[in-house]
């Protein structure tokens, strides 16, 4: 498992890889014409703060997306809104950050940030 740390990031909170989680997407943005669209997204990475995903297809800063992220190894899924803050053509498709912006259950924001520890350990981190 990859482990990004502060020491050679500017994000505020450290990054784990999840290759096997993916996120349900409900995507309300400029290219959807006022509609909801669905997809799904393969998740490069995941911290307590936001996410990164894959995606076949450009999504405009600002979108808002309603994720339901299945967490691969507790086999659990947790729902939140997140705003799109990047996206970056890559070799194969694009690359978008998204931050997370409101958790409707408090449970699945304590769930998510018990994973995302959980998936760290202190070597990786000093």
């Amino acid at each position: 498992m990859k482990v990004v740390t502060k020491k050679n990031e500017r994000r505020k909170a450290i990054r784990v890889d999840t290759p096997k989680s993916v996120s349900n997407c409900r995507l309300f943005s400029a290219e959807s014409e006022g509609r909801f669209q669905f997809t799904v997204w393969p998740i490069k990475n995941i911290s307590t703060h936001g996410i990164s995903i894959k995606s076949d297809e450009q999504v405009s800063q600002g979108a808002l997306a309603f994720l339901n992220i299945d967490l691969d190894i507790i086999m659990k899924t947790v729902g939140v809104i997140a705003k799109v803050v990047w996206c970056q053509e890559r070799e194969q498709g694009y690359e978008i950050g998204l931050n997370f912006s409101w958790w409707p259950k408090e449970d699945d924001r304590e769930l998510m940030i018990d994973f995302v520890k959980g998936r760290i350990s202190c070597e990786e981190i000093l």
